[in-house]
């Protein structure tokens, strides 16, 4: 508990001096007047977009859970689980949501290496959902240089999904390793970790996860455009996929970085996006202030 008690301080360290950094590099007197100006209560259908995201999450957390026959666990204790994982989130590479594995064990006894693959899978299917949201984006606005990213992390991901999918390779591979002196001892977790990681990759429980994916962070981008629109730039379709492109590419460029919470990646990311559509540095850092 100690060590995830480090990684989430760490995250809240870093979380500060993102904050500083954005302040102080968007001129402080600036802020201060997009702040006095701001209309504060578009923050109200703003959150409620977010916590709609969240609501999505959980659904798509429990449903697999249930997938890898984890079926004792109330769906109270299921969202306080899930709402707990919001939290662990900020550790470096959110390496602290494993915690979420051992809790549902304690509370239902599933076995670890069970549970892992559903915090992977939600990692796995909004990573999917994000990349499609900018391929989208990209289209729409005509902006060629962001789509290699994209294309090459959906390669990336479909040839991992694909991998899992071919049950005689993976069966042998870990028949090969149960050989090994060291590794042999964890041949049962590991098949338990193949076994769950093989449910949730069928295309059926996939297309599950990514859907519900795309929703929510269509609702984050939607939140992110109410934003722009509060701060003064023009509503309309551009300044949407705007939003979306700068919310779904900093997903990734946070999921890649590993830094708690995306920290520092995703807020660059979501400031250098607007920026290079013709916000303003002010306007841009108040605004990725305010997504954060």
């Amino acid at each position: 508990m100690q060590r995830y008690q480090r990684m989430l301080l760490i995250g809240l360290g870093l979380g500060l001096l993102a904050f500083i950094a954005i302040t102080l590099l968007s001129d402080v007197s600036q802020l201060l007047k997009f702040a006095l100006a701001f209309p504060w209560l578009v923050m109200l259908p703003v959150l409620a977009l977010r916590v709609a995201n969240w609501g999505l999450r959980f659904i798509k957390w429990h449903y697999y859970l249930r997938l890898v026959g984890v079926r004792t666990l109330p769906i109270r204790d299921s969202a306080a689980i899930f709402i707990s994982g919001l939290a662990l989130a900020a550790s470096p590479g959110k390496a602290a949501e494993l915690l979420k594995a051992f809790i549902v064990r304690n509370l239902t006894g599933a076995p670890v290496a069970s549970v892992i693959p559903v915090i992977g899978a939600e990692r796995l299917s909004d990573g999917v959902a994000v990349l499609l949201l900018m391929i989208w984006s990209i289209a729409e606005l005509a902006k060629p240089e962001y789509l290699p990213i994209a294309l090459i992390s959906l390669a990336a991901i479909a040839v991992g999904v694909l991998v899992l999918s071919i049950r005689p390779l993976c069966l042998a591979i870990l028949t090969q390793l149960a050989r090994f002196p060291v590794i042999g001892k964890y041949a049962e977790p590991f098949r338990a970790f193949y076994e769950s990681s093989y449910k949730i990759v069928q295309l059926p429980n996939l297309m599950f996860g990514v859907g519900t994916g795309l929703i929510g962070n269509t609702l984050d981008g939607v939140g992110v455009f109410l934003i722009l629109a509060a701060i003064g730039r023009p509503a309309t379709t551009e300044t949407f996929f705007v939003a979306l492109l700068a919310i779904s590419f900093s997903v990734v460029t946070g999921s890649v970085s590993g830094s708690p919470g995306g920290i520092g990646a995703s807020d660059l990311t979501i400031t250098g996006v607007l920026i290079s559509y013709g916000l303003t540095r002010a306007e841009a850092g108040f605004a990725t202030l305010i997504a954060r």
